[in-house]
């Protein structure tokens, strides 16, 4: 498993530190408006963040994900706005399914503009439940002149500003245990609209919204693998999904960590300067150990995901529940570490709202941790010889 950067990815991350910081400088406007940074987005996608892992046939540079990643860690580590790197995270998710699941037609149709700057949004949130896709509820159905898609998408990452959507939903004809199906389709598709942006607590330059789809008529070239194969196709977006979540977790907490440095060294505290008191030595160094403890996460995940490791889902759980996690509490003690200044209204509200959200965002804690464990006792039951029940049970 890689655990460090080549010299080659280490430019590049460095390159995108540098992008990152013009993020930061704009931020605030866009989290006012509830916008979408359109103009950062085209100078990211012209700097060929979105083109790394696309192969060079479909408008890619084909220098694989551990370079995505290495890019994105750089960015993640100087933008200071989640919500712009929540948005990367989801439009990521689609360029890895068409990459992965797309036929060739799909692939040369979208993947270039997906490179370019187009923004992406992958769907399967409802009403009725979120990460649990067995209650999702979109469904195709034929009405005679074809299949028509209809139902709602909810709180989903790019819905109001996205050109190209991926839906999870259903075709029921096939039958309720292999009717979960991929869909791809533009904003222009007759049918489909979004509601407006969702005023959010944070991450609000990151729109979520609706996503209406009232019989959307779907052809072969609306379908991403196999009809009814939709489950399997996701399962490698997930695990990119919830990889980035931790791996963007790490690199926003490395400025956190040296602002704490700083700050603990100038101030003083009953004649002692700040960092000479243990109780603030240990914030900081759980803080680093929280930065790493995602960062390696990250990687071991991306690791299983390229190689299509069984424990793909699993790791990527892990990662996501350890990177958000460890990203809530560390920034919390930031706050704390510098008293009524951590509590002034705006680094204090901006802080915590956004690093709330992600805790949520791309599935809770408490849904990683029911993955987590699913995962681990479908292992157990592979594992366990024929008859061990009934000896156990003896």
């Amino acid at each position: 498993m890689r655990t460090f950067w080549s010299d080659t990815e280490s430019e590049l991350r460095e390159k995108f530190v540098e992008l990152g910081a013009g993020i930061g400088m704009r931020a605030s406007r866009f989290r006012e408006r509830i916008e979408l940074d359109r103009e950062m987005w085209a100078e990211v996608a012209a700097a060929g963040l979105f083109a790394l892992p696309v192969a060079p046939e479909y408008g890619g540079q084909g220098k694989g994900w551990w370079s995505f990643a290495a890019a994105m860690e750089g960015l993640s580590s100087s933008a200071g706005d989640l919500g712009f790197l929540l948005s990367v995270i989801a439009h990521m998710g689609a360029i890895r399914i068409l990459s992965e699941e797309g036929s060739e037609e799909q692939k040369k149709a979208y993947l270039p503009r997906l490179v370019a700057g187009e923004v992406a949004s992958t769907a399967t949130t409802e009403a009725t439940g979120g990460s649990d896709v067995a209650r999702i509820q979109a469904s195709a159905r034929d009405d005679g002149s074809g299949l028509r898609l209809t139902g709602v998408k909810k709180h989903i990452t790019n819905a109001p500003v996205a050109d190209i959507f991926v839906i999870l939903g259903r075709i029921p004809s096939l039958g309720e245990k292999r009717d979960i199906t991929l869909f791809l389709m533009d904003r222009e598709t007759p049918g489909l609209k979004t509601g407006p942006a969702e005023d959010t607590l944070g991450n609000t330059s990151s729109p979520t919204g609706d996503i209406i789809l009232d019989n959307v008529l779907i052809g072969s070239g609306n379908i991403i693998g196999e009809a009814g194969d939709g489950l399997n196709s996701l399962y490698s977006m997930l695990t990119l999904d919830r990889l980035l979540y931790s791996l963007v977790a790490a690199g926003y907490l490395e400025p956190m960590v040296e602002e704490a440095l700083r700050f603990s060294s100038q101030r003083s505290s009953f004649g002692r300067s700040l960092s000479e008191h243990q109780y603030v030595q240990d914030k900081i160094v759980l803080m680093k150990v929280s930065m790493e403890q995602s960062r390696q996460l990250a990687y071991a995940a991306l690791d299983r995901m390229i190689h299509n490791h069984s424990d793909m889902l699993l790791m990527g759980s892990l990662a996501k529940l350890v990177g958000t996690e460890g990203l809530w509490q560390s920034a919390g003690e930031f706050l704390q570490l510098q008293g009524h200044r951590g509590y002034m209204q705006g680094l204090a509200a901006q802080i915590l709202s956004d690093t709330a959200a992600v805790r949520i965002a791309g599935g809770t804690s408490e849904m990683q941790k029911i993955n987590i464990f699913n995962q681990l006792s479908r292992r157990l039951r592979s594992e366990r010889p024929a008859g061990s029940e009934r000896v156990a049970a003896e």
